[in-house]
């Protein structure tokens, strides 16, 4: 459970003047964008908005549940309570703390920080979160980088995994393990980053600062005594009825948010690079993420705004510093781009059909000999 999985390897995006092009003249598209309309790339006033109003849900579902006005005469909803806690927890997470920490919501880093340290209080860890997901960010499907596809061996998330023989049932097993992971997330997955791995991305022989370990150690303490000891202490439910119910801050939430991360990267069509012996790989980042990313529910723009944009998966990968609520508007003209360079946008028209494709591909790779997409640096049409 706590072995050392990460590669020691650094590994580093090796392009091309005709490659870079690409990147270049989106960039340049939205630059455009942003100055003719006048508009700042951080938050505006519908994500402030959006922050209020996921605060005083959360302050809301935990006064009702703390309370106990429902639970005592309908020991079944607390049930319920937990469940709406967990979701909203995620929403914090998809629309505040993932811009917090990728400093997309301000550009003042400190009002970023403090944004971002509401993931302490919901489970996680701001500092460990912020360095996790930047090697992810930067690495997308490469086998021993990418922290994401990191399973201790319970998943073959790609090709290049060591093959088990309990791997056959993986597309079977996978939703009741995801079901789980938030709960894995919370009591031991941080310790085992902050403890265990050396090695982060491109981040090697890692050193934390003392003062990360009692900010960790700190949030933990919060998050427990919030959500299961000060409720075991004051609602009338027994102590396991409050801890079955605590469960469920996580089982349909945690499932929620592992699908919709996962199945933007590992699903039928992907590609899973690896670096040379120099740990080169040929080709640029933005070509790379095109290459291994697909957006889900683009035309959705409800469920595009609550789940922070997490969706629209491409753009936040090429421009994770810019806040999510302009992804709608991005992804537009990324998709005019890859048109005028003969690329491929990658999409899925929503998530379900993400879903499936995720577990086609799981199903692809319980076999010891799975075949799929090559990853192909040098096959774009670059010329306009």
């Amino acid at each position: 459970m706590f072995q050392k999985t990460t590669s020691d390897k650094k590994v580093r995006f090796k392009s091309t003047p005709q490659k870079d092009n690409f990147i270049k003249d989106y960039r340049q598209r939205v630059n455009d964008y942003f100055k003719s309309s006048g508009i700042s790339p951080y938050a505006n006033r519908e994500m402030k908005t959006k922050t209020v109003l996921a605060f005083i849900a959360w302050i809301a579902v935990y006064s009702l549940m703390i309370s106990d006005v429902l639970s005592a005469a309908y020991p079944w909803t607390l049930i319920l309570l937990y469940t709406a806690l967990g979701f909203v927890n995620i929403f914090i997470a998809f629309n505040i703390v993932h811009d917090s920490c990728h400093n997309a919501y301000s550009k003042n880093r400190k009002v970023n920080k403090i944004l971002g340290l509401s993931s302490n209080f919901i489970g996680g860890n701001a500092y460990l979160f912020t360095m996790m997901h930047n090697a992810h960010h930067a690495f997308v499907n490469i086998h021993g980088i990418d922290v994401t596809l990191e399973s201790h061996g319970l998943f073959r998330f790609t090709p290049h995994e060591p093959y088990k023989k309990f791997h056959r049932f993986q597309h079977f097993y996978t939703p009741v393990i995801y079901a789980l992971a938030s709960v894995h997330w919370a009591i031991i997955k941080d310790w085992k980053w902050f403890f265990q791995e050396q090695h982060i991305g491109n981040q090697k022989n890692i050193k934390h600062p003392r003062s990360e370990f009692w900010s960790l150690l700190i949030g933990k303490v919060v998050y427990f005594s919030l959500t299961l000891f000060i409720p075991m202490a004051v609602l009338s439910a027994a102590w396991w009825g409050v801890l079955l119910a605590w469960l469920n801050i996580h089982i349909l939430p945690g499932l929620t948010f592992a699908v919709m991360f996962q199945a933007t990267h590992v699903y039928n069509g992907t590609t899973y690079p690896l670096p040379d012996e120099e740990g080169n790989i040929e080709n640029n980042y933005a070509l790379h993420v095109l290459a291994t990313t697909a957006d889900f529910g683009r035309k959705n723009p409800i469920g595009t705004w609550f789940m922070g944009g997490i969706n629209l998966h491409v753009v936040h990968h090429i421009f994770p510093t810019i806040c999510h609520v302009h992804y709608p508007k991005l992804t537009h003209i990324l998709k005019d781009t890859c048109d005028d360079y003969g690329l491929t946008y990658q999409e899925n028209p929503n998530l379900w059909v993400a879903f499936s494709k995720h577990m086609q591909m799981l199903e692809i790779l319980s076999h010891p000999e799975a075949k799929v997409p090559e990853y192909r640096p040098n096959a774009f049409k670059l010329g306009v």
